[in-house]
């Protein structure tokens, strides 16, 4: 593991003890960066956010926040070697997509040890987000690592350049707005699991458990009512590019891609509904909206600090089961399987065989591979893990670089 100078022995002593005892305080906004005593950078979306900010912030590598308001930000003030380019100031990026792309444009060119028949070096790929603009330039290393809460999906490769490497479980519910107060909700009823695939995937009304009948309606058209004796329900989803969106839509049977008019991404005067964040739940006393469970736990366990982004949003159980164990604290273990998912981070290839040594590729395997006695293993702090919400993976399964269905993007993809 290849440490700043400025790290003298008895700051990683303290570093080392600091992490033995696993104290999950409240996580930080944006890293220091440039000044962290591991030039490691991610960024990705905002479900593993605040779990990776504690993480990255014990170990000593850094986590860009995907949620904070500031658009650009500068990973890397010198040139990081193998890289060839300044990195600059670019475009945060703001959900899973994002990351897995800035990802790939801050590794195009780098040098890697992939065998044949791959190229001797990483090809440019095409990929932007941010429609483009400010995306981190070609051998730049901007970034190392990126965020991922859901798997490569059609991107999976057996030849891929990238590998997901999991290291933890969450779980997707639905969530609805306050109890109580001048704009408490009126989804005051919960579905069975069937009942949410209906309404999302035809539109068509579904009697709830309280016995009132909700019509899925266009938010956006005062035209579209809901039929007699039914109660207007908007169903929300977060941003394209959205983890979360992709996965529960994939689940309740339709194109996330393509939305039926009754599905909305945006709420009120056209404003883009944020993901795990109640602010359009809360806004709107009609509307429901898929939510991460861990991330909830992780806002409960952090109210009233900027972390909690719930604004009076409340989990609701799904087909009778609670989402949350009965200690209130935890992911229920026996969850709807379908809306488990695993979590990851994203790592060149390259990294997962590259064992102990003082380049960025072992230093990435060091922190998110490796599973020894060692200080900078991510995998070994079940605690913070746990603190913040998401359940841990089977014995074997966390840092597991080896499962060929989790590598991503080969040469024709990238």
């Amino acid at each position: 593991m290849k440490l700043k100078s400025f790290i003298g022995a008895a700051g990683v002593c303290a570093l080392v003890a600091s992490l033995m005892v696993g104290v999950a305080g409240p996580a930080a906004a944006d890293p220091s960066g440039p000044s962290s005593p591991i030039n490691i950078d991610g960024s990705g979306g905002p479900t593993t956010q605040d779990v990776m900010n504690a993480l990255a912030s014990q170990i000593g590598f850094s986590s860009w926040d995907a949620t904070a308001p500031s658009s650009l930000i500068t990973p890397k003030i010198a040139i990081a070697s193998p890289a060839t380019v300044p990195c600059g100031t670019i475009a945060r990026p703001r959900t899973d997509f994002d990351g897995v792309v800035a990802l790939r444009r801050s590794l195009s060119g780098l040098p890697t040890t992939l065998p044949p028949p791959l190229p001797a070096n990483y090809r440019n790929t095409t990929a932007t987000y941010n429609n483009g603009i400010a995306n981190p330039p070609f051998n730049s290393r901007c970034f190392e690592y990126s965020r991922s809460a859901s798997g490569p999906g059609l991107n999976a490769s057996p030849t891929g350049l990238l590998q997901y490497v999991p290291f933890g479980i969450d779980g997707l519910t639905v969530a609805v707005g306050p109890a109580s107060g001048a704009n408490a909700t009126l989804i005051t009823g919960t579905f069975t699991l069937p009942q949410l695939q209906t309404m999302y995937s035809t539109g068509a009304p579904v009697v709830a458990s309280n016995g009132v009948s909700y019509d899925p309606v266009d938010a956006h058209n005062p035209a579209d009512l809901p039929a007699p004796g039914s109660t207007a329900i908007h169903l929300l989803l977060p941003p394209p590019g959205s983890a979360t969106r992709t996965r529960f839509a994939n689940v309740l049977g339709f194109n996330p891609f393509v939305l039926p008019p009754w599905v909305k991404d945006t709420y009120g005067a056209g404003l883009s509904v944020p993901e795990n964040d109640g602010s359009a739940v809360a806004a709107d006393r009609n509307a429901i909206m898929p939510y991460s469970i861990a991330q909830w736990l992780a806002q409960q366990g952090r109210a009233g600090t900027p972390i909690d982004r719930r604004n009076g949003a409340r989990l609701q159980s799904i087909g009778g089961i609670s989402p949350l164990a009965p200690n209130g604290v935890h992911l229920n273990p026996n969850w709807h399987s379908i809306l488990v998912r695993e979590v990851f981070n994203v790592i060149p290839f390259a990294a997962t065989t590259a064992g102990p040594g003082t380049g960025y590729l072992n230093d990435l395997w060091e922190i998110f591979v490796d599973t020894s006695n060692t200080p900078f293993s991510l995998c070994r702090r079940t605690s913070m893990i746990t603190s913040w919400g998401f359940g841990l993976l089977p014995t074997g399964r966390c840092g597991k670089a080896t499962d060929p269905a989790l590598r991503a993007f080969g040469d024709s993809q990238w």
